[in-house]
């Protein structure tokens, strides 16, 4: 069977798994043999197949998995549970699912762990009254030990009264509302805080020490800060807590943890000790009640200069220690601001520091702004000059116009952004936009083989699913939803699986399809239910040959995915007549075929010439040729064709164009590593060892002759010498129906049919 499948949710335990070419999971199949009866499962109230204990497959794992002591036991009165979420398993052990076994007959130790945690359960809950007991008010303590603290203990005094709770109950609403926190965040707190009540009172203090929330098992920071809200933490000045990093009240500056508790940083602090202490609303940041000086808080006064008319953002500032480390000293209320100087770069990140939101850089600016100053006299940082170096020495084979692209465009990122952070590939790829004198591609190889590149998932997207998407995006909505499902279908991501097409083969389909559905939405059309046949057979009686045989095939596999997902009532196109191939193969005169190797000025030119017109080999095979088939001892050269090998025997001229192709390669280019037999300049020391464009492949060969002609010269000529296809079959690796179009073209009497 096979492994692969779609993520979907089983249709009898609810689990999200992959499952191939089935509705439920591995585990509920064997499950569903081993146990065949079927009913309600008393725990979850879900119908399904029930093993011997009288329980479903997802209750047998989470009874396990959540320690649920009742149920295990078969406890009279059990309340019923909720089904537990599965995500993610497949055909693993935790599919499955052993049955619970009770009574006697399994022998004296069955049941026994479940027995004794059901005990501590009981026990805990018995015991409520005596956990944390409160004792008299002002009474200390002889002796001072450490407690153990659980989340039981916290259910424990769930429902005691506590003194101060009213209190503090309020200062943690207050809390929520001011940082939107949710409610599940709110109950846990609560737990929390009563729990610190309840040492409070066991220990008979007045206010809360900050000594004991350490021993709270969660949520210590924030009960501490809810207590000192609501007056029922002991002196803040104590450095009693370690608390976790926080945000200060008013400037929101983030404080490091290991301070004490308090509510706002020391900067907020001295800011009120000098005086200001009326609260008011900013008219920078637009704030309340803030404590204000000339109408502006602590924060915007240092940028009470601005000329900017509107509110302001606050930026994030991490309140970092006084004295040496820390930051400097403040401006004086009466100095005046310092101007930016024109020209400076962008405030660069220390090593490690990442930024905390990144939009994407609009390099225009930048460029205006350097233009006119020469890109060799910018001043770089250390480690900025000695990248740009490094890539100049590893570029050096490179052209003199090429590599002045690269540290051009490497040379104003370390001077704009600096080099000791990671560049994001995206910023390369907008700056190298915007001239035509900057390139993206070899600076991005570059930092990304140094780990100094962050990857865009959106720039290495397939070529031809970014061109889909575009057409998409030009189509009427409805419309454009239909022919998305089309491709998603033909993607193989529909109900039914099936086997997927490439990109590149739905952009042939599309490319067809474009102009109809163009003409089609532009006279009106809404949405391809409405298309009938008579629309079908307009769009194919304006072409014919191999564009009406192409549009035609295009059409059926549209209207067939439709009707498959049932957005179309009716295949309509199931009807059309596709035909065969009516074309015949044609020579190349002999005119043109003489001095074709004369006329190529490279061996590279040579090569792919001898390749197509003396062993038929088609342009994209010699394109992705590598050089590891091609064994010039044997005079052989191996040809992949999927999972199929086809092996070409040199002749003397090949043999020799091949040898001399290899020698030059390696004279050119010694340090290449591109694993294809046919390179060029920009293939030959490319990082991603891309195979020669097709563009490329064509101006081999004088205007308009094509390597593919040349190939069909070929196989024709062998068909004229020979009329035998089996031969064809096996010299070239064709086809049987491609041999026998050859063997019709050169001897159409042979295969024509007699009237009758």
């Amino acid at each position: 069977m096979r492994g692969d499948g779609s993520a979907r949710s089983c249709a009898a335990c609810l689990s999200w798994t992959v499952l191939p070419w089935r509705t439920i999971c591995s585990g509920c199949e064997k499950f569903a043999r081993a146990h065949p009866a079927h009913g309600v499962c008393p725990r979850c109230r879900h119908e399904a197949h029930l093993g011997p204990d009288g329980l479903c497959k997802p209750c047998l794992q989470a009874i396990r998995a959540e320690n649920d002591v009742q149920w295990a036991l078969g406890l009279q009165g059990a309340p019923p549970r909720s089904l537990q979420l599965i995500v993610g398993t497949h055909r693993h052990d935790a599919t499955q699912a052993r049955p619970i076994v009770r009574g006697e007959g399994g022998g004296h130790w069955v049941g026994a762990e479940w027995k004794r945690r059901l005990n501590r359960q009981r026990a805990v809950e018995c015991d409520h009254a005596a956990v944390l007991q409160p004792q008299v008010w002002g009474q200390l303590p002889l002796f001072a030990m450490a407690r153990a603290l659980t989340r039981d203990t916290a259910r424990a005094v769930a429902a005691r009264q506590l003194s101060g709770w009213d209190r503090a109950e309020s200062a943690l609403l207050a809390l929520v509302a001011e940082r939107r926190m949710s409610k599940a965040w709110r109950c846990q707190v609560a737990e929390m805080l009563r729990l610190a009540l309840a040492m409070r009172e066991a220990d008979g203090a007045e206010l809360t020490s900050g000594l004991l929330l350490r021993e709270l098992p969660m949520f210590a920071d924030v009960v501490c800060l809810v207590l000192l809200g609501a007056g029922l933490l002991a002196d803040e000045s104590l450095p009693e807590l370690r608390l976790a990093p926080r945000s200060c009240a008013e400037c929101e500056a983030w404080m490091p943890g290991g301070e004490r508790a308090r509510l706002r940083c020391d900067p907020c602090r001295n800011w009120r000790r000098r005086g200001h202490r009326e609260p008011g609303q900013c008219v920078r940041c637009g704030r309340d009640g803030l404590a204000l000086s000339a109408g502006h808080c602590r924060v915007c006064h240092y940028h009470r200069g601005d000329d900017r008319s509107g509110p302001a953002a606050t930026q994030l500032v991490i309140c970092l220690p006084t004295g040496p480390g820390g930051p400097g000293p403040q401006l004086p209320p009466g100095d005046p601001l310092p101007l930016p100087v024109e020209g400076t770069p962008a405030t660069t990140l220390c090593r490690g520091q990442e930024s905390l939101f990144t939009m994407r850089r609009d390099w225009s600016p930048v460029l205006a702004l350097l233009r006119g100053r020469p890109w060799g006299e910018l001043p770089l940082p250390g480690a900025a000059a000695a990248l740009v170096g490094d890539f100049a020495e590893l570029r050096r084979d490179q052209t003199e116009s090429g590599l002045r692209k690269n540290i051009r465009t490497l040379t104003i990122l370390g001077y704009w952004l600096g080099a000791e952070n990671a560049f994001h590939e995206r910023d390369v790829h907008d700056l190298a936009r915007l001239d035509t004198h900057l390139a993206a591609k070899p600076v991005c190889q570059f930092l990304r083989a140094r780990g100094l590149l962050v990857d865009d998932p959106g720039l290495h997207r397939d070529h031809d699913q970014v061109w889909i998407e575009r057409v998409l995006a030009t189509l009427p909505h409805p419309v454009a939803e239909e022919v998305r499902a089309w491709v998603e279908v033909l993607r193989g991501q529909c109900r039914r699986e099936n086997e997927p097409r490439s990109w590149e083969n739905i952009r042939r389909y599309l490319t067809n399809l474009r102009p109809v559905l163009t003409a089609w939405t532009a006279g009106g059309m809404t949405t391809l239910r409405e298309v009938t046949a008579d629309h079908l057979q307009n769009a194919l009686d304006n072409l014919d040959g191999t564009a009406c045989r192409q549009l035609a095939i295009a059409l059926r596999s549209l209207f067939r995915a439709l009707k498959r997902e049932r957005l179309v009532f009716r295949d309509l196109a199931r009807h059309l007549l596709v035909g065969d191939l009516t074309g015949i193969p044609r020579p190349v005169p002999s005119d043109l075929l003489a001095g074709l190797l004369d006329q190529a000025a490279t061996p590279f030119a040579r090569l792919a010439i001898a390749l197509a017109a003396i062993h038929a080999v088609p342009a994209s095979e010699i394109r992705t040729a590598l050089t590891t088939d091609l064994d010039l001892t044997r005079g052989t050269l191996e040809l992949r064709r999927g999972l199929r090998r086809h092996t070409l025997y040199l002749e003397e001229l090949t043999h020799r164009l091949a040898a001399d192709w290899l020698s030059y390669r390696h004279q050119r280019w010694p340090t290449s590593v591109n694993p294809h037999l046919l390179v060029t300049q920009k293939t030959a020391l490319d990082p991603d060892h891309p195979a020669v464009h097709r563009i490329t492949m064509q101006l081999v060969l004088p205007k308009g002759q094509t390597l593919d002609r040349l190939r069909q010269d070929r196989i024709l000529d062998e068909a004229f010498a020979t009329g035998d296809p089996l031969k064809l079959m096996r010299l070239f690796g064709i086809t049987e129906d491609t041999a026998m179009r050859y063997v019709t073209a050169a001897y159409p009497e042979r295969t024509a049919k007699l009237p009758r």
